[in-house]
């Protein structure tokens, strides 16, 4: 059976260290409400993992507290959160966002990553996505909750799993279109 982690840590330019020991975070399940369809699936020796789809398809996967790994509808990586740092796309590649307070105003900082490290990146979401795969075909998971039927976001994870490609592709953009009204 594949660990959920099963890499201790990615460090990354600069020293930086990315642990995947899990923290505390929010009520994703009842307070993630950007999500309409979610639920938290539990793997043998993993932490929760909690999955949500907006109202457009696009997904967001919780790994416990951290990673988070967020798509578009068409399966293309949009953002990542990992270990307190935000990473989002710009133009097909991957920036590190920081925000460092200059002159008492608030702005994003963007560092575009190396190809060294994007491939880290990518390759945490394929250690961390590699066992719910093998939890899903071998049927050895349950639903700890879901604010939708089981059966629903039991569907739509599968049919999810099924579309995505390897490996995943990287969004133009880290925002999201807004649905047409009718």
């Amino acid at each position: 059976m594949l660990s959920c982690v099963n890499i201790s840590q990615l460090t990354l330019r600069r020293g930086r260290s990315m642990a995947l020991e899990p923290e505390d975070r929010e009520d994703l399940l009842g307070e993630a409400t950007g999500l309409p369809m979610r639920g938290e699936l539990q793997i043998e020796s993993c932490p929760p993992i909690v999955v949500g789809f907006r109202s457009d398809d696009a997904a967001s996967w919780y790994f416990g507290a951290d990673p988070v790994f967020q798509f578009d509808p068409t399966h293309r990586l949009r953002r990542v959160f990992n270990e307190g740092i935000r990473y989002a796309v710009a133009a097909g590649g991957i920036v590190r966002l920081s925000r460092p307070a200059v002159g008492g105003r608030v702005r994003f900082e963007k560092e575009l990553l190396d190809d060294a490290e994007t491939d880290q990146l990518l390759q945490l979401w394929e250690t961390k996505i590699a066992p719910v795969h093998a939890a899903i075909q071998s049927r050895s998971y349950r639903w700890t909750g879901a604010s939708v039927e089981v059966d629903a976001i039991e569907t739509k994870v599968i049919q999810w799993l099924e579309r995505l490609p390897t490996p995943i592709p990287i969004a133009r953009t880290s925002r999201l279109r807004k649905p047409k009204r009718k």
